[in-house]
Order: C-alpha cells, then sequence, then structure tokens
C-alpha cells in the first residue's frame, strides 16, 4: 500500500488484479452486468483517490471491501433503494454453534445437486441484506470477521444472518426455486 501511496503505477496494478475478480463477483450477484462492471471501475477510482486516507490501521483487503461496499450502497441511494431489514434487528440465536460447518456442508451438497440457476433464483429472492452477506461469504470467499468489519456489525450477527439463510435457501431449493 505504501507504494501505491507514494504514485507507483505497478503496485495499482498488482491489487487491481488481486482484488478485481472478488469484488466484481460481488458485484454481479447483487447487480446486473453493465452496473456492476460501472461500479468496480468506480470503486477502484475512489481507491486510487483514496489512496492516502489508508493508515494501516486494517488490512488492505478489509480497506477495499468497505470502500467497495460504500460504492454498492450509494448506488443505491442514488437508485432510492433501501436496505429491507435493519442489521439492528438481527441477534444471535442459540443453539447456533455449528452453523459455519453446517453451511459448509451445504454449500458442498447444494453445489453438487443443483444447478446455478436455481441458486441464482433462490438468492434473488432473499432480502438485500441477506444477499450481500452470502455474496461476501460465498463467492468472495471472506472470512466472517472480515464481513464483520466490512458491515460495522457484530460478527454474531454475522453468523445469524448466514444461519437463517441457509435454512431459507434449503426451503427454496425444497420448493423448486421459490422461498
Amino acid at each position: 500500500m505504501t507504494l501505491i501511496q507514494q504514485a507507483d503505477p505497478l503496485a495499482f496494478d498488482e491489487l487491481y488484479l488481486r482484488y478485481k475478480k472478488p469484488v466484481y463477483s460481488y458485484f454481479l450477484g447483487l447487480l446486473n452486468n453493465s452496473v456492476a462492471e460501472e461500479i468496480l471501475q468506480e470503486t477502484f477510482l475512489k481507491i486510487l483517490i483514496k489512496k492516502n486516507t489508508f493508515r494501516f490501521e486494517s488490512k488492505v483487503k478489509t480497506w477495499i471491501w468497505v470502500i467497495a461496499r460504500n460504492t454498492l450502497l450509494d448506488y443505491w441511494r442514488s437508485l432510492d433503494h433501501k436496505m429491507e431489514n435493519s442489521f439492528d434487528t438481527i441477534y444471535t440465536s442459540t443453539g447456533e454453534e455449528n452453523f459455519e460447518s453446517q453451511l459448509d456442508d451445504l454449500e458442498t451438497s447444494l453445489l453438487k445437486k443443483i444447478d446455478s440457476n436455481q441458486l441464482k433464483i433462490c438468492i434473488e429472492e432473499l432480502p438485500k441484506d441477506q444477499q450481500e452477506i452470502v455474496f461476501l461469504h460465498i463467492q468472495s470467499e471472506l472470512s466472517n470477521q472480515e464481513i464483520s468489519d466490512i458491515l460495522i456489525i457484530g460478527i454474531g450477527a454475522i453468523k445469524s444472518v448466514l444461519f437463517r439463510t441457509k435454512e431459507k435457501l434449503i426451503t427454496c431449493f425444497k420448493r423448486g426455486g421459490h422461498l
């Protein structure tokens, strides 16, 4: 990051190549292709413009994801889109200690049993906040802690959303693609 702050174009190119695909996949899961590409470009432009605001207090990866998410939220606000559920109303339920391994097992078994179109249909039926967390966890392969840092919500809330989302996706698959 120091080299990027010193305007080294090769360092920025390396950063772009490292994070382009996961950030684009995140956007693509929530937006159509052309808008996802536009928001991706805007995100990396903001990263370049804000490079000197990085203070080395967090990981570069987290800083990039925060900028990406904020860019997406700015886009949604510009279209008068609002997040459907308040993160403040999400609480961790008891008895969910093994939900991460259950989610991993679900991902593995579902990928073997369903086609990608059915998965996309089911995910699109989820509320926007759940879609976002699912894409950050599954497609972008971020840890729960990284998602918590990016979304600025507690890790317990992330775990709870993932657990409830898993249950909704199972219901959706059983119903053939409808929640």
